[in-house]
């Protein structure tokens, strides 16, 4: 039975289909005055223009309002997130070592699959969220966002590939903005429950020998019809 119950769980996580799953929580990090930085590597990525922050901490008292204690969708921890520096650089995660990854027999890259966010306690008129992704090996950008009025506290599930309409997958990079107003001033937002999918190298190699196959016979089709 412990065997049965064992597998079971270790198919959950290493589904053929879809790699290696990762939901980070950010809660395995004490924070000091509520505030943490990120280890780098932090499951294979690197985070820029974020920090760890729990939202409930005593220190935070009068700093942000009650409506952003919701912030942590898994309590205690979750990101906070603001363009950082004069030059404005945009919060991101990316690929911290392809080369570790490689050895690792991990693919450097990841899909992207869900994720909780909101923009802190923001006044009229808004706030629009921006998400960009950055394909392996491809000049191409994925973008997406949402606009989330005033007044509106709680965390929004964001399910990728259900509501942009194509799969956000073979990322190296993503980055994430707040614009306030019509001015698009930069905005801090919390960001928890980071769901990711990372491939071996093996079922990557697989997939391409697969639609290998797959062209291989539709010229064949082709070349009978």
């Amino acid at each position: 039975m412990i065997m049965s119950v064992l597998t079971y769980l270790f198919n959950l996580i290493l589904l053929p289909s879809f790699g290696l799953a990762a939901n980070l929580t950010f809660d395995n990090t004490t924070t000091t005055s509520g505030f943490a930085t990120l280890p780098s590597p932090y499951h294979h990525l690197s985070f820029s223009a974020y920090n760890i922050f729990r939202p409930r901490d005593p220190a935070f008292e009068g700093i942000i309002t009650p409506n952003d204690y919701n912030c942590a969708v898994s309590p205690p921890n979750a990101l906070l997130g603001s363009r950082l520096g004069s030059n404005l650089q945009s919060p991101s995660f990316q690929i911290a070592d392809e080369v570790a990854m490689t050895k690792d027999g991990l693919h450097p890259s990841f899909d992207l699959r869900s994720f909780y966010i909101k923009p802190m306690d923001a006044p009229l008129p808004g706030t629009r969220i921006n998400v960009k992704g950055f394909r392996f090996g491809q000049g191409e950008e994925l973008k997406w966002h949402v606009d989330f009025p005033s007044g509106y506290h709680l965390p929004f599930l964001v399910k990728m590939e259900e509501y942009s309409r194509e799969k956000w997958e073979k990322l190296t990079r993503v980055e994430i903005t707040a614009d306030f107003g019509e001015d698009d001033l930069d905005w801090e937002f919390c960001l928890d429950d980071l769901e990711l999918d990372f491939h071996n190298i093996s079922d990557e190699e697989e997939g391409i020998r697969g639609r290998e196959r797959e062209r291989a016979i539709g010229r064949e089709q082709v070349i009978m019809a």
